[in-house]
């Protein structure tokens, strides 16, 4: 066998990945520039600029200084050359975002999912990508999706293993996603996905260390370790919404009981807030909900707590307490350098975070906690979304030409 075949366009496929990342790097450089820095002939410089400029990822902006001989041409990445879709699946709907090469979101709609299975799921998320990619050219879309999804997610079949909070199971998200439409499919965790959000493009960039918290319908952490997503052995590191908080606590699908995430999560917030009321007809909850305790949501427990609520605030104190032990163990056991809350729970936290921070401080170890900073995201209700564009921008010198 000829081990040979296909090198020189594998090789040329490798230094045009290094030209476009360097030139996403430093956004201008000349020619020459490029060839020190990769230390490839100015010959082959020359092709793989003008295979950069003829898919506009490069754009000539002028000339730079002359060392003595003619000024060389400035080349700029040009971010909006190209755009990446991913999708998210937060609580009932689909959060959908195009972003261009830098991640920044050019376009995002949400797309309700009417049913509770994985079709009805797949289908809405079909009728909002065909609305979003109405909005660019086609040409110029990554020939593939991000998809962020709750449960364990084995990332290398793209099957949901079990998401217990929608009680999926054994779900070919990525095959299902596919074949609807036509697009190459990249599946994790919606909080791995938001962690690489936070870790390439929110406040935490370049933070070597760090754990992302999406609280929603469910609990879980994306970890970032070393610069990389930690994975565990069978992609399921980082289900926190499993982690015990209360031994004789909730009844958790999974079969545990006190598990984090039904103690934290939309879903329990609102279910303590609608046993409590009918003991406390006074609280501010009963206006907010028309005095139908069915319609009580965690958003609404958090709006009255604002108002100076006893009920709601009580309910806060309790999330706060419960998450900050879970925070403070995180902190003993990673000892990362800063701790992101996300998804809606997370969105909503900045009200309850001195409770958070007061409950870690109170249970974690001095040293590791003097090196962590605790905040919600920087990226708000996109974060997850964004991070599951992020898994085709990871690839956006293989997809950019792939079609070209």
């Amino acid at each position: 066998m000829n081990h040979k075949i296909g090198q020189p366009e594998l090789l040329k496929e490798i230094n045009r990945s290094r030209a476009f990342e360097i030139l996403k790097r430093t956004r201008i450089l000349s020619r020459p520039e490029l060839a020190q820095q990769t230390g490839l002939s100015r010959a082959t410089i020359a092709l793989l600029m003008d295979d950069l400029l003829r898919v506009g990822v490069a754009q000539h902006v002028g000339l730079g200084d002359s060392t003595g001989g003619r000024p060389p041409a400035l080349l700029e990445f040009n971010p909006n050359a190209a755009f990446a879709l991913g999708a998210a699946m937060l609580d009932h709907e689909w959060r959908i975002v195009l972003t261009n090469l830098d991640a920044q979101v050019v376009h995002r709609l949400d797309a309700p999912i009417p049913g509770s299975n994985p079709e009805s799921a797949v289908e809405a998320l079909q009728i909002g990508v065909q609305a979003a990619l109405g909005r660019i050219e086609r040409g110029r879309l990554l020939p593939a999706i991000g998809l962020g999804t709750p449960g364990l997610v084995d990332m290398p079949s793209g099957v949901i293993k079990a998401a217990v909070d929608v009680g999926w199971y054994e779900v070919p998200i990525r095959a299902m996603t596919e074949a609807a439409l036509g697009l190459q499919c990249l599946v994790a965790n919606r909080s791995k996905v938001g962690a690489l959000a936070e870790h390439w493009y929110g406040a935490s960039k370049g933070l070597e260390e760090l754990i992302y918290i999406s609280i929603g319908t469910g609990v879980a952490a994306g970890i970032v370790h070393a610069g990389e997503l930690f994975m565990g052995v069978n992609s399921s590191a980082g289900e926190l919404g499993h982690v015990t908080v209360l031994p004789d606590g909730p009844p958790c699908r999974c079969g545990n009981r006190g598990c984090l995430q039904q103690l934290v999560s939309e879903p329990a917030i609102a279910d303590r807030a609608r046993t409590r009321l009918r003991e406390q007809p006074n609280s501010q909850l009963w206006t907010l909900v028309g005095h139908h305790p069915e319609r009580v949501t965690a958003a609404l427990v958090f709006a009255a707590a604002e108002q100076g609520d006893e009920l709601a605030n009580e309910i806060v104190d309790e999330t706060a307490r419960y998450l900050g032990i879970a925070i403070a163990n995180l902190v003993n056991l990673f000892n990362p350098a800063r701790i992101v809350l996300g998804g809606p729970v997370g969105q909503l936290s900045k009200g309850m975070l001195p409770l958070v921070l007061d409950e870690v401080r109170k249970r974690a170890l001095s040293y590791p906690l003097s090196a962590v900073q605790i905040a919600p995201s920087s990226l708000g209700p996109d974060a997850n979304a964004i991070g599951a564009a992020a898994l085709v921008l990871r690839r956006a010198s293989e997809l950019i030409f792939a079609e070209k």
